[in-house]
């Protein structure tokens, strides 16, 4: 079995928002370098260097490390850019140049750059400003038209807002579900491998504060497939359903089971109470058969046990050591369990 339990990424809101973040880079980077184009060509100078200008801020953004301490300082500075930017398009361009269009990119970049609250009052305060823009240098000329196109711009905000906003609650919610799946083993309901070391690290400090120490239980099903063989793929799985049930109702904090993988089980908790604990749902397992649709069905558990008070803090090596007494304990005759050696 591998001691290594590695995590998905995309099961990381971090590394989702991150991809996401660079996908909006990229796209600002190649709209710039277009646009430069075109406005050098159309020896639109001054709009070129801003938008070079922007072109390095861009760049800048992709290859700052996250974890920099004025990395937000700096997101903001290139949000407040992009705003000032916007402004200046509505404040010098012609009311049916197009560029205007640019003001519908910013509730959305605010959103996934600043969050929700910064996002909240900036983009409010980048429409009031485009409205009176549009308002003082061409409400006189256009008269109710510029009306229309301020409702319309209104509408607009407050369409990508909202898509904004319910898009980033529904890809919380699915990560939030997936995290779930990706965690649970789905027959049992049990915890599996992937977060077993999250949970070990928690239950650890847990159990220092509390002045104990923390055990790793190891359980196996012996003969499990005999039980298969023997009654046929359905029961063992009632069986392993069964297995679950009575761990639960041993151990009532479920936070501390997981199923590591077929027929192998494991339980963290305190080390003052593992060795007892574990004796004593060894013998629970033998003593009592397993009814199904008429059939006693009879099974038995080999445990290993090894606690942080003797072996020391470390996963792999408790880890390990458990596992090593687990299957001493299947060589010594099963149905037993070793608690040293």
């Amino acid at each position: 079995m591998s001691k290594k339990l590695p995590v998905s990424h995309w099961f990381n809101n971090d590394f989702f928002s991150e991809t996401l973040l660079k996908v909006f880079l990229l796209v600002i980077g190649v709209s710039c370098l277009i646009l430069i184009s075109l406005n050098t060509f159309a020896e639109h100078y001054t709009v070129a260097f801003c938008e070079t200008l922007l072109l390095i801020l861009t760049a800048s953004l992709w290859f700052l490390p996250r974890r920099w301490h004025y990395y937000q300082w700096v997101v903001f500075f290139y949000v407040s850019f992009i705003f000032l930017g916007i402004l200046a398009v509505v404040a010098f361009s012609p009311l049916f140049s197009g560029r205007q269009v640019w003001v519908l990119i910013f509730p959305m970049s605010a959103y996934l750059m600043l969050g929700r609250r910064i996002a909240v009052w900036l983009s409010g305060v980048c429409l009031a400003l485009v409205a009176i823009i549009l308002y003082l240098r061409f409400y006189d000329p256009h008269g109710i038209q510029l009306v229309s196109v301020v409702i319309n711009l209104v509408f607009a905000y407050l369409f990508l807002w909202g898509l904004t906003h319910g898009a980033e609650k529904i890809h919380k919610k699915m990560m939030a579900t997936l995290t779930v799946v990706a965690s649970t083993d789905p027959l049992t309901g049990l915890a599996n491998r992937r977060n077993m070391i999250a949970k070990y690290e928690q239950q650890f400090k847990a159990a220092k504060k509390d002045g104990d120490g923390l055990a790793f239980v190891l359980i196996d099903l012996d003969h499990f497939k005999r039980v298969n063989d023997n009654y046929g793929h359905d029961i063992g799985d009632a069986v392993l359903v069964d297995f679950a049930e009575r761990l639960r109702a041993h151990e009532g904090d479920s936070e501390q089971l997981f199923r590591l993988g077929g027929e192998e089980f494991c339980v963290l908790m305190s080390a003052s109470k593992s060795k007892t604990w574990a004796v004593s749902f060894c013998q629970y397992i033998h003593d009592t058969p397993f009814r199904f649709n008429g059939h006693d069905i009879c099974y038995t558990a080999s445990i290993g046990v090894s606690s942080s008070n003797e072996e020391g803090g470390d996963f792999k090596h408790l880890y390990s050591i458990a596992d090593q007494r687990l299957y001493k304990a299947k060589n010594s005759g099963r149905n037993c369990v070793v608690l040293e050696g």
